[in-house]
């Protein structure tokens, strides 16, 4: 007899800019609304984390060691929007875990999605894991397209998660789900995408940007407390619509072991 497929409970959740004070000034209303938006937009990774709150309410640690998430942001969110969290399964074979998950705002636009799936076997890992980067010899430069050099491997970076760090995040998404908790609590998905923020923001000053997708693949989870090795590598740029992109290859090394890997797709240059 065939596995259920399992059904994930739909929820609701105020939209929190906690951003305001990064970097980047798109998480200020002043510098948005410049670019013609309505104020200052929420981050793509605490979307993310929304995203992925339903699913492992139901399927626990096991959906954030093993599976392949396909992320989309598709309009923005903003301070205080109600976002509806929406989990449809898309697979007929139980044993595969395959959803679509969609935040929808108030007015019932839909502003981001959320592909995941637990496929019969991992795509092999990619061969830029293994790429180590010289140490960087100068300061960061604010980005420009003539600076990114496509497949030149970034400075390897040690990436230490505090439980404080993580509980800083599980704080802002309000998620209350126990396997975060602890001293060796496995690191919030909201957490484990904003290091690939950081992962370009290391590498250049970026004065607003928008993060415009990701997709992950999840060999192992990650616990707060350890030391993760990240390897970062520049993969594609291109321009469309006036807005110039840049998508990074991120690998997060845990034991000697590849734990996760990234496609990290951004807009750098908005335009005007």
């Amino acid at each position: 007899m065939p596995a259920t497929i399992t059904s994930v409970a739909t929820q609701q959740i105020v939209a929190l800019n906690d951003a305001e004070a990064s970097e980047n000034r798109i998480h200020r209303d002043d510098i948005a609304l410049k670019y013609g938006f309505s104020g200052a937009l929420v981050s793509g990774v605490n979307i993310f984390g929304y995203l992925c709150q339903p699913l492992v309410r139901v399927y626990g640690a096991q959906w954030l060691n093993r599976g392949v998430l396909d992320v989309l942001f598709l309009k923005p969110a903003y301070q205080d929007d109600l976002l509806t969290i929406e989990t449809e399964n898309v697979g007929a074979d139980a044993g595969e875990r395959r959803h679509q998950t969609s935040a929808v705002n108030a007015e019932g636009v839909q502003i981001a999605k959320l592909d995941s799936a637990l496929p019969a076997e991992l795509p092999p890992i990619h061969e830029l894991a293994h790429a180590v980067g010289e140490p960087a010899p100068t300061e960061r430069q604010e980005i420009a397209w003539n600076l990114i050099d496509i497949d030149r491997p970034a400075p390897v970076y040690i990436w230490n998660p505090s439980e404080q760090d993580n509980m800083e995040r599980v704080n802002a998404q309000r998620d209350h789900t126990s396997l975060y908790f602890g001293g060796n609590g496995l690191i919030h998905p909201y957490y484990l995408l904003d290091a690939c923020n950081k992962a370009l923001m290391r590498m250049f000053i970026l004065p607003a940007w928008i993060h415009t997708g990701s997709r992950i693949i999840l060999r192992k989870a990650l616990h707060a407390g350890q030391a993760i090795e990240i390897r970062t590598v520049p993969i594609e740029k291109w321009e469309r619509k006036g807005h110039q992109f840049i998508k990074l290859y991120i690998a997060m090394w845990s034991d000697d072991e590849v734990a996760v890997e990234v496609e990290h797709s951004a807009i750098f240059r908005i335009a005007a």
